[in-house]
């Protein structure tokens, strides 16, 4: 969708175009005229006309409304920038707001933040796919590299876009907050459209989302925002993925919310339809779909007890012991092990790094007994 960003900065927005851009505003008056019509004296007429300064964006709003002039003659021949500071941007007037622009503001909603001074963009994440890939979307919008920071750290990585012009695009259009966030919404005409709303919940999932093996096999979005999981559970329902909503308020001060998504035929959905960029996500859906059996978890939870009572100690035997990938029998040891009914007695090292050896639990022997009288 186009939209005129001229009608969307704000009023210290300066506008420097060249000279036969300027002729074409002006030529049809004198000096004397324009400032007579636009209440602005000569001295300051004379800078705008003869490009020695830049132009206020309230002037040439009023200038093409006064010349009718057809904004389509500026695109691409402006350079834009708030206040005095900062870098001039060659962006507009006219703008597309493409899914490309829509993913990188889910993104930035559920991993980033705008400061109420506007000054610039940070998107925070793990993972160094997304940083370059939210890099490289500003970088074709004109940005250099002097805009742009990269702080590597073990835990995250913080991108920070220095730009105070598309801070406001992505807080107006795109209805990214600025300042404290609090509830966040999905635009509206993001929402009447299937591709950008695909979009949108691909930029939340990479944001906020993560896949769980163990227990119920799910995804989920993770928010503070009750809104913006509201308008995600709309756009998964027109897309016929079925999820719930759910509430947690568990030794939290406030609730956080989580949209959740069971069942192989939803997961395929999801990832066939929104198609995930962020790969270790998008690799453990598959590893899912991939194993996913009709027989319930704990069915595969008694499969590893037996196959431990066996004697397969380590998590690779157990693995090639009961035909399953490694990645999916680690997850659900972590969830025997998280529930007690296994427990590491003896950790092995080698050359290529270290295991452990795993035994089941007097608990754990109640749950395999348990499973066994309900299976068999």
């Amino acid at each position: 969708m186009r939209f005129n960003i001229l009608q969307y900065l704000p009023k210290n927005t300066k506008i420097k175009m060249n000279k036969g851009l300027r002729e074409t505003f002006f030529l049809s008056k004198s000096v004397t005229e324009w400032g007579k019509i636009l209440n602005i004296s000569m001295k300051n007429m004379s800078r705008y006309i003869n490009g020695t300064r830049s132009l206020p964006i309230d002037l040439v709003n009023n200038l093409a409304l006064l010349t009718k002039i057809d904004i389509n003659k500026l695109q691409d021949k402006i350079e834009l920038k708030i206040s005095k500071s900062g870098n001039y941007l060659k962006i507009g007037p006219l703008v597309e707001i493409d899914k490309e622009w829509v993913y990188v503001g889910e993104l930035i909603k559920g991993d980033g933040h705008i400061p109420s001074n506007f000054w610039n963009i940070t998107f925070v994440n793990n993972n160094k796919g997304l940083i370059k890939h939210v890099e490289n979307f500003f970088i074709s919008l004109g940005i250099k590299q002097t805009q742009i920071t990269i702080i590597e750290r073990e835990d995250a990585n913080f991108l920070i876009i220095r730009s105070s012009v598309l801070a406001h695009i992505f807080n107006k259009i795109l209805d990214v907050p600025f300042g404290k966030k609090d509830e966040i919404k999905i635009s509206d005409f993001v929402l009447s459209d299937n591709s950008l709303s695909i979009a949108a919940v691909r930029g939340a999932f990479d944001a906020e989302g993560s896949v769980t093996f163990t227990g119920s096999r799910r995804i989920s979005i993770t928010s503070n925002s009750k809104k913006w999981l509201l308008d995600i559970e709309q756009i998964l329902s027109k897309l016929r993925i079925e999820s719930k909503i759910f509430e947690d308020k568990s030794k939290r001060k406030e609730p956080i919310y989580r949209v959740l998504i069971f069942h192989k035929s939803n997961l395929k959905k999801f990832l066939e339809i929104i198609k995930p960029l962020h790969q270790k996500r998008k690799e453990k859906l598959k590893e899912i779909l991939n194993n996913y059996t009709k027989n319930p978890q704990r069915e595969f939870h008694k499969r590893i007890l037996l196959s431990i009572k066996k004697g397969n100690v380590r998590r690779r035997d157990i693995s090639r012991d009961i035909k399953q990938s490694l990645v999916l029998v680690g997850n659900n040891i972590n969830w025997l092990k998280k529930k007690s009914y296994i427990e590491p007695y003896q950790k092995i090292y080698t050359n290529q790094g270290s295991f452990y050896k795993y035994r089941i639990t007097p608990k754990g022997k109640e749950y395999l007994n348990k499973s066994l009288s309900f299976f068999d």
